[in-house]
Order: structure tokens, then C-alpha cells, then sequence
């Protein structure tokens, strides 16, 4: 699938194309079947700290975290970001920004918090979305990274 027709079938504006970094953040908060009110809000903050709101951003992403992703458009989405994320030609999606998204997902994956400190603050249904992406992503070495895929 070629980008324009992946960005139009997600109603993405062409303008607004770097939103596409937001989807295994979305994905890893609906990992347990909902989305906590913690995770939008960090969700949104890092859009908004990307400046990614803008041209029609803040809609597209409400949509997202609004209606849940199916198992199909999950498994096309990360292939097709793991596309953009290790072709040459970009600079945007290189492994850096592979690995901040990593970074960003495990983030959102801890934002709805454990029980009094007592529990882990990721579900498992969480922790596996986090391997699937960066198995996706082709992150090999997730264990050298600041919060451990275990």
C-alpha cells in the first residue's frame, strides 16, 4: 500500500502526515479494551507537544481514541510505520524515532498506574502490544532501552 493511500484510508491530512507516530501510542492504551482517561491525556500532550494538532491532527486523533482498532488495521498500520521508520529517504522515521516511539508507548502503557504501587502499572495485555510494536518496528535490542520489554 502506497503512503497516500494508507494516510487517506486513516483520514489523515497529506499536510499532517507525521501523525502516523501516534498510532502504537493509541494502540498500546487500547491494549486492555479501553482507553484510561490518564493515557488520552498523555497521548494528547505528546501530540500537542509535536505540534501535531494542527491541519486536522486533533480530530483524527480524538477518532482514534475513540473507537477501538481492530487486529487487521493494527498489523497494517505497523507494517506500514515500520516502512516509514527504516526507508532512507526520510529523516523523520529513522530508528531514533523508531525507538522514542517505543520509549512513548511504554510511557502510555504505565500511565493509568498500578494499585496503590502494590501491582505493575502495565497489564499484560499492555506489555504484549509494547513486543508486538517494537517487534513491528524491528527493535531488536528493546532491552537496552531505559524501560526494559521483559
Amino acid at each position: 500500500m502506497k503512503l497516500e493511500a494508507w494516510l487517506a484510508g486513516l483520514k489523515i491530512p497529506r499536510d499532517n502526515y507525521r501523525l502516523v507516530m501516534l498510532l502504537p501510542m493509541v494502540y498500546v492504551a487500547w491494549a486492555d479494551g479501553r482507553i484510561h482517561v490518564k493515557e488520552r491525556q498523555l497521548i494528547m500532550k505528546i501530540a500537542e507537544g509535536h505540534g501535531l494538532l494542527d491541519s486536522g491532527g486533533r480530530t483524527t486523533l480524538e477518532r482514534w481514541l475513540n473507537v477501538a482498532p481492530t487486529e487487521s488495521q493494527l498489523k497494517s498500520d505497523l507494517a506500514l510505520l515500520n516502512e516509514l521508520c527504516s526507508s532512507h529517504g526520510s529523516d523523520e522515521f529513522d530508528a531514533d524515532c523508531a525507538q522514542m516511539l517505543i520509549a512513548y508507548c511504554q510511557d502510555v502503557a504505565d500511565a493509568a498506574g498500578s494499585v496503590l504501587g502494590f501491582t505493575s502499572p502495565r497489564s499484560e495485555a499492555e506489555q504484549s502490544a509494547l513486543k508486538t510494536i517494537a517487534a513491528a518496528l524491528e527493535m531488536h535490542r528493546a532491552k537496552n532501552w531505559r524501560a526494559q520489554l521483559s
